[in-house]
């Protein structure tokens, strides 16, 4: 009878069970494709072979098997710090946690030019010469003129609109062929304290005795507000106002015994 000697090599866990043996069976093709080696003397048998448990990585040199890989690591970052890392802003500030409600930017203004503002402009403003448009030749009669900072509210461009002018010049037009340009509407002999026939900012000397038209035409500067406060307008908004009749009278001086009051048929009365 033989004497066999079975001797096994393990990595990780023994083989189990136990292998048959006989003359047909030593060191077989069929053995020999189930272990890792055979061999034999002739009365004795040795073989060896590994197991592998699940989980333990293979042997190296060997390829891992489908059911040997392992699951990736989950990526420990965050997705917005993984979108921070990839340059994807538009997405990390979609991504961000307690991200405030910006609210979404306003439609801009419509541009207003001093053109548009025409339909809003403030009514023409008519002069007046003291003493009751009437001068005297050689004389100053002072022009005054009623203009005033107005507001108007409105509809411009579908929107409404609030405009408020504001006056800056007056262009005076007397009717002799001058012309001139104040920075102030006038104010009367009364108002400033003086007497009749006085210079005043405001006055003019007719040269000759005759009717005169004179008329004053009002700059405005003008502001809008939109709804976001007050917005200066480039230019000005100019009124022309209504011609003015202005009769100019030839003083002459007489010595007499009584006043025209006293004696209304007197000469010069």
């Amino acid at each position: 009878m033989r004497t066999i000697a079975l001797l096994a090599a393990f990595v990780v866990a023994p083989f189990s069970g136990w292998v048959a043996l006989s003359s047909s069976t030593a060191c077989s093709p069929a053995l020999q494709a189930t272990i890792n080696s055979c061999s034999t003397n002739g009365s004795t048998l040795t073989i060896s072979g590994t197991k592998q448990q699940p989980g333990t990585p293979p042997p190296a040199g060997k390829p891992r098997s489908k059911s040997d890989t392992a699951p990736a690591p989950a990526d420990p970052r965050s997705e917005l710090q993984r979108c921070i890392d990839d340059w994807e802003f538009a997405r990390c500030f979609e991504l961000m946690p307690n991200r405030p409600n910006v609210p979404s930017a306003p439609p801009s203004l419509p541009t207003v030019t001093i053109a548009d503002l025409a339909q809003f402009a403030p009514p023409p403003v008519a002069t007046t010469a003291e003493p009751g448009d009437v001068a005297i030749a050689g004389m100053p009669a002072n022009f005054v003129s009623a203009a005033s900072t107005q507001t108007v509210s409105g509809t411009l461009f579908g929107m409404p609109i609030t405009v408020r002018f504001t006056p800056v010049a007056y262009d005076y037009t007397y009717g002799d062929g001058t012309a001139t340009t104040r920075d102030a509407p006038g104010r009367t002999w009364a108002e400033l304290g003086q007497a009749q026939f006085t210079t005043t900012p405001t006055s003019h000397v007719y040269r000759e005795r005759g009717t005169y038209r004179a008329d004053v035409d009002v700059r405005y500067a003008a502001e809008v507000d939109l709804g976001t406060g007050w917005l200066p307008v480039a230019g000005e908004l100019r009124t022309d106002g209504p011609g003015r009749d202005i009769r100019v009278f030839e003083a002459r001086t007489a010595l007499v015994a009584h006043t025209c009051a006293e004696n209304p048929g007197a000469p010069g009365c």
